[in-house]
């Protein structure tokens, strides 16, 4: 009893001393120099992408791998007989059968278009590095027990984005492109876009449907600061979907609905996603209280 006070104190001492507050100053240099190394790392990945020759091709031929997945990615998007995803809607609109030319207006459009790709497969490969590197940042101010809860939810995040990201690219993207083509069709316009266009609009929709999908996980943050509970999430989630689809009918080209759909399925699947983690968080504090 009468030791028990000096050893709880040498105890604190002694986690004082293993970690010592560091200067905000030296926070922000930390802070750069994790950006630096993501920026270093992301454009080393492209540059390897522009440059690597794509292996099948060899030995006849140079030919760099990202220019070879464009190619893959043009017959993808654009071949609309045999995508699995765009073929039900071009047929339904009568556009199976169109032919799309991808033009470059000036001499470097194509190559813009390249780096346009390699930013995708760069989010979707270098995620997880990226990752480790903002947790390299964080982790020395955390706790053991909080080191666990951020390392598992920072895997959810990664598994919740690159799943968005194919999501968007296989699915969402060629149905969109369906759309664009019989809308332009509709207008009596020939089937003549912009490679730079193009490609612009693969990373912008495969990117923010990567971001979108990591829904669940705003839901579960605005929890921990109070400001939504599960009975609040179950009781309104009606008037969200409903106002999520209305919100997607008014934003979306497509006027069959259909492209609404492939967009508003996810998002009711990630609702209900995130009332269960919701509900498993409230589960766990009542049994620490």
């Amino acid at each position: 009893m009468f030791n028990s006070a000096p050893r709880a104190s040498h105890e604190v001492l002694a986690v004082s001393e293993e970690l010592p507050e560091k200067p905000l100053l030296d926070h922000v240099y930390d802070f750069l120099e994790t950006l630096r190394r993501i920026l270093i790392e992301f454009i080393a990945f492209l540059i390897l992408l522009i440059f690597l020759p794509a292996p099948w091709m060899l030995p006849r031929s140079y030919y760099p791998l990202v220019f070879a997945l464009m190619n893959a990615t043009n017959h993808y998007m654009l071949d609309f007989n045999d995508n699995p995803f765009s073929g039900p809607f071009a047929r339904l609109f009568g556009v199976n059968g169109s032919r799309v030319v991808l033009i470059s207006h000036g001499w470097f459009d194509s190559l813009t278009a390249a780096l346009l790709l390699s930013v995708v497969i760069a989010a979707g490969v270098l995620s997880p590095l990226i990752a480790y590197e903002v947790y390299r940042f964080v982790e020395p101010g955390l706790y053991s027990h909080e080191k666990r809860v951020v390392k598992r939810y920072t895997v959810f995040a990664l598994s919740l984005f690159v799943a968005g990201l194919l999501y968007g690219y296989f699915v969402v993207m060629p149905i969109v492109f369906s759309v664009a083509v019989w809308l332009a069709t509709l207008g009596g316009a020939s089937l003549f876009f912009s490679i730079q266009e193009f490609y612009q609009n693969i990373m912008l929709g495969t990117l923010a449907t990567g971001v979108f999908f990591m829904f669940p996980l705003v839901v579960l943050a605005l929890h921990k600061i109070g400001v939504v509970t599960y009975e609040t999430l179950r009781g309104n989630w009606r008037y969200v979907v409903f106002a999520v689809f209305a919100f997607l009918v008014m934003v979306t080209p497509d006027p069959t609905f259909f492209s609404d759909l492939v967009l508003g399925a996810p998002f009711v699947a990630l609702y209900f996603l995130s009332m269960w983690l919701v509900k498993r968080e409230e589960r766990k504090e009542k049994k620490k209280s």
